[in-house]
C-alpha cells in the first residue's frame, strides 16, 4: 500500500452481555488497563481498554437479548489518508460506504461492506 494507506489496526471491537462481564475479562483475566466508560444513548455504554498499542473497545447494552459471553464484533483500521484508502478500495471493487464523521472528534470513517471479512470493517482517518 502507498504511504498515507491503512497503516494499522486502530481498534478491536467487541461485544459484551454486561459492564461486570466486560470488566472481568479485559480487565481482571486479560489484564488490560481499563480507561474509559461513556454512555452512547439509551442504556449503551462503550468501554475502551489499552493493550499496550492497541485500544479495545467493548459495547455493552446494544443488544437486548445478548448473547452470554463476550464477542468480537468488528475492526478499525487506521489510515493517515482516508481519501487514498478509500479510492484504492473503490478502484478495487470493494464495497464501500461514503467518507463521514466519525464518532470521536477529529475523525472521519468509512465502512468496508465486504461480507467475506466475517466482520464489520471500518478505517478511520483524520479530518
Amino acid at each position: 500500500p502507498a504511504h498515507s494507506d491503512i497503516d494499522a489496526i486502530d481498534h478491536l471491537v467487541f461485544t459484551a452481555p454486561t459492564r461486570d462481564r466486560a470488566l472481568a475479562l479485559f480487565g481482571a483475566t486479560l489484564g488490560l488497563d481499563f480507561r474509559l466508560d461513556r454512555p452512547i444513548g439509551g442504556d449503551i455504554r462503550q468501554l475502551f481498554f489499552r493493550a499496550t498499542d492497541l485500544v479495545v473497545e467493548v459495547v455493552v447494552g446494544a443488544d437486548p437479548q445478548p448473547a452470554p459471553h463476550c464477542a468480537l464484533w468488528g475492526i478499525a483500521w487506521s489510515a493517515p489518508d482516508i481519501e487514498v484508502t478509500h479510492a484504492r478500495l473503490t478502484a478495487a471493487g470493494m464495497p464501500v460506504s461514503e467518507i463521514r464523521i466519525g464518532r470521536k472528534p477529529g475523525t472521519r470513517v468509512f465502512t468496508v461492506r465486504e461480507h467475506e471479512l466475517a466482520t464489520r470493517t471500518v478505517v478511520i482517518g483524520p479530518t
